[in-house]
């Protein structure tokens, strides 16, 4: 997709790095946004540099590893932009201890939003 003006985005993960960068990215070029983090100072943060570039500015608390939750945030999407045409399941968590040493709970914690986050994001749009 050349063209991003006009179109509706919904970006996890969009209270810092990629996922900010993205939604200010795709703002500059007229693209609306859904923007949904954990961090909700750092969402609010993205929200105000969005709403610089005159697009539409959604945001929500979201745990991308509670199905039910990103399955309503996707609805609440379609409800306030009409579509969404482009999904960016970018929420991401990182440990930096070995594998060995990451209790089991480290572990389902880990893969919970960076496994089962995407799969429910693509799902739910």
């Amino acid at each position: 997709m050349k063209h991003f003006d006009g179109r509706v985005a919904a970006i996890t993960g969009a209270a810092s790095g990629i996922g900010r960068a993205l939604a200010l990215e795709l703002a500059r070029r007229g693209c609306h946004v859904a923007l949904a983090d954990v961090d909700d100072t750092g969402l609010a943060e993205t929200e105000l540099r969005v709403k610089r570039s005159g697009v539409d500015v959604t945001t929500r608390h979201l745990d991308v590893a509670d199905r039910d939750d990103v399955f309503a945030w996707a609805d609440e999407v379609v409800a306030d932009h009409g579509r969404a045409n482009l999904v960016f399941n970018n929420a991401g968590v990182a440990l930096g201890a070995s594998v060995a040493n990451m209790s089991i709970d480290d572990h389902r914690w880990l893969i919970d939003i960076d496994y089962w986050g995407v799969v429910h994001g693509t799902q739910a749009f």
